[in-house]
């Protein structure tokens, strides 16, 4: 395979990391050193130090060992994941033709699928997930050079992040929580967006100009509002549970030794095994699946909020605020404790960390003073001095988020209780003339949400046995040209068009929430007078858009953005 930077040993990070290692092994040890330093270019100087730190622990032959298995899980073959951005694109390109030949040759779409998947695995990206057997839209994304160029990207970050915490970066002494090259990842992703937000439009059919930026602050995307929002809803869950006379416990699970890549002392874990943060996570869900399953089994279906958060070497653990009637709380302790010693139960200190308790006191504080720590330790360290390591909590949230962000983890999650995208359209839909459902929609319009709570049904009705439910609608585009309305039958792949949540559903009737039907456009001019400062004359959209120097238009697209509005506020 080709050697991205075969002949480049003469950039800092290089000359750097071989002349801190130059003292150990041979000639030939450090011409093996050069070549995947000057490969993985990235994290040069930190491969570097681990270098040095396991040849005086162990021997110069570890090193080398440690090193080439380092480079083998950063290099697979023609994709080196250390690369910068621009090589990568090539590389994507390359992949994505290698997918357009395979297809070519197959004499099936299922042929040439079973030939793609070959090459996805191969380069150990995710795979796209087949929607009822039909293939064309997934042989479409594995012929796209962005869809491989995001799944390169995405690969990349996580093999860091997992070297990065195997090699003792991430830990209290170094890095918490998150390495310091994906914190700086992180951050430039985070200009790139803001960047985006601020230079971007959208105009709807009344010819209403909003900056992305501008909406984007408006809604659970921006920290303060998605914490207010968090802490409304379970502060209505405290209220609800003192009107049915049931009681709070706050409950901690932790994973296994085994699963911690560093001690507390920030040095390395020796019973490590290997298994990374998201194995870490996907570990704690399945056992609160095991757990809520037997619970329901026994007719038990406690309601609250579960918190994840990381330990200092990235590791996950869970904390959760459950409320329930005061007879269930010793089988919900029980069941538990049950399955989260199921794993290496007999560990030293598995009785003590694996599994806590502490019941709610209401002479010590309320249940919501127990978790706002948490929701703004996660989120943006609002009216915290520190963390539990003594770092700024600003800082530390910045990191934890960076965290989240990179293993696709859901920080918050509501147990139980109405549904919140009901509760967040019912904030949208203007007055009705239904006595009995306007009074709904006054309690969430009001941030009434025990009220809310209330009228939909005890804490422990389903979603789908609730008296209002979220209204499904096909999406809605402008044209730009002609101002018309349309709704796109299929997506850029070729899947059909998903539904988007439209209103609700109340007695069998719709209720539309959509005011206006969107379409990003984009700035050339300079000068723009912007919806929020002043009202423009309200005129068709192109003519609107013509009359405020908007002269380029996109192919219409409908309104939406990674950081602006989701129906999942806490995956960014």
């Amino acid at each position: 395979p080709r050697l991205w930077h075969k002949n480049d040993t003469k950039l800092p990070q290089v000359i750097f990391a071989d002349e801190r290692t130059a003292a150990y092994g041979t000639e030939k040890c450090r011409r093996m050193r050069q070549h995947i330093f000057s490969e993985l270019v990235l994290i040069a100087g930190d491969l570097a130090a681990r270098y040095v730190k396991t040849a005086e622990r162990s021997s110069f032959e570890q090193a080398n060992h440690e090193l080439q298995d380092i480079y083998d899980q950063l290099r697979i073959e023609d994709l080196n994941l250390c690369a910068d951005n621009e090589e990568l694109l090539e590389a994507a390109k390359r992949f994505a033709e290698k997918c357009h030949t395979a297809r070519a040759r197959a004499q099936s779409p299922a042929d040439a699928y079973q030939a793609y998947l070959r090459i996805v695995d191969h380069y150990q990206v995710k795979r796209p997930t087949v929607k009822n057997d039909n293939l064309e839209p997934v042989l479409n994304r594995m012929c796209c050079r962005r869809w491989w160029y995001r799944r390169i990207q995405i690969l990349r970050l996580r093999k860091i992040e997992t070297i990065s915490r195997n090699i003792e970066l991430v830990n209290r002494l170094r890095g918490t929580y998150a390495s310091d090259y994906t914190i700086h990842v992180k951050r430039k992703q985070k200009e790139r967006n803001r960047l985006y937000l601020a230079s971007n439009f959208v105009s709807n059919q009344n010819g209403e100009i909003f900056s992305l930026q501008n909406l984007a602050d408006r809604s659970v995307s921006n920290p303060a509002v998605r914490r207010a929002e968090l802490m409304v809803r379970i502060r209505g869950f405290e209220m609800v549970a003192n009107y049915l006379d049931h009681r709070g416990e706050f409950y901690t699970l932790t994973t296994p030794s085994r699963m911690h890549a560093c001690l507390h002392t920030g040095h390395a874990n020796p019973r490590h095994d290997g298994t990374t943060t998201l194995e870490a996570h996907q570990y704690l869900t399945h056992l609160w699946s095991l757990i809520r399953a037997e619970l329901d089994r026994q007719d038990i279906r406690p309601y609250g909020f579960r918190v994840v958060e990381p330990h200092h070497d990235g590791t996950p653990h869970w904390h959760l605020l459950l409320f329930m009637p005061d007879k269930h709380r010793e089988a919900v302790r029980k069941v538990m404790s049950h399955y989260a010693l199921l794993d290496s139960g007999n560990e030293p200190g598995a009785l003590k960390r694996r599994f806590k308790v502490e019941p709610i006191d209401p002479a010590k504080g309320s249940a919501v003073g127990y978790i706002a720590k948490y929701i703004s330790k996660n989120i943006d360290g609002y009216a915290l001095d520190c963390d539990s390591y003594g770092n700024d909590a600003i800082q530390a949230a910045e990191r934890i988020t960076a965290w989240a962000n990179t293993w696709g983890i859901r920080q918050f999650q509501q147990i139980g209780g109405p549904s919140v995208t009901v509760w967040r359209q019912l904030r949208k839909l203007d007055k009705t003339g239904d006595p009995e459902l306007e009074a709904i929609r006054q309690s969430a319009t009001a941030s009434d949400w025990a009220a809310f709570m209330l009228a939909m049904g005890d804490p422990e009705t389903p979603h789908n046995q609730q008296a209002i439910k979220p209204f499904y609608d096909q999406s809605k585009q402008l044209n730009p040209i002609t101002g018309e309305v349309y709704s796109p039958l299929a997506g850029r792949y070729g899947d059909t068009a998903r539904l988007r949540v439209a209103g609700i559903l109340w007695k069998g009737s719709s209720y539309s929430t959509q005011k206006h039907i969107w379409m990003l456009i984009k700035v050339d001019g300079e000068d723009v007078t912007l919806r929020s400062e002043a009202k423009p004359e309200r005129t068709k959209c192109h003519d609107a858009a013509a009359s405020l120097g908007l002269v380029s238009i996109t192919v219409p697209t409908p309104f939406y953005h990674p950081e602006v509005f989701h129906e999942n506020p806490t995956q960014h």
